[in-house]
């Protein structure tokens, strides 16, 4: 996805269950794993056009009861958005130009 990217690393977070929302509706729920692995759960894959504002909603998924949840709302502007696992769960935030 050119939009939506993972950078791994270790972490407590299994994977990540990404949640897209335009405008109140959800476009797209997504598991993210640390290798970049991506399982659509819900949707299509989203590509995020230029000008349109979106919130991404972000759960950690855990098998050891770590909890983390995590948003990041935003107007598309051709930057990534960037999901990183850490060893203290995953951060969400925006890249470099690539669309």
């Amino acid at each position: 996805m050119d939009t939506l990217l993972v950078s791994g690393g270790p972490s407590p977070c299994l994977a990540v269950r990404v949640n897209i929302i335009q405008a109140g509706k959800s476009l797209s729920e997504l598991n993210l794993g640390p290798t970049g692995t991506l399982k659509v759960q819900k949707g299509t894959l989203v590509h995020f056009k230029k000008g349109q504002e979106y919130l991404v909603q972000a759960s950690c998924i855990s098998g050891s009861g770590f909890v983390q949840q995590s948003g990041l709302k935003f107007m598309a502007d051709g930057r990534t958005i960037i999901v990183q696992f850490a060893d203290n769960g995953f951060q969400i935030k925006r890249g470099g130009v690539a669309y």
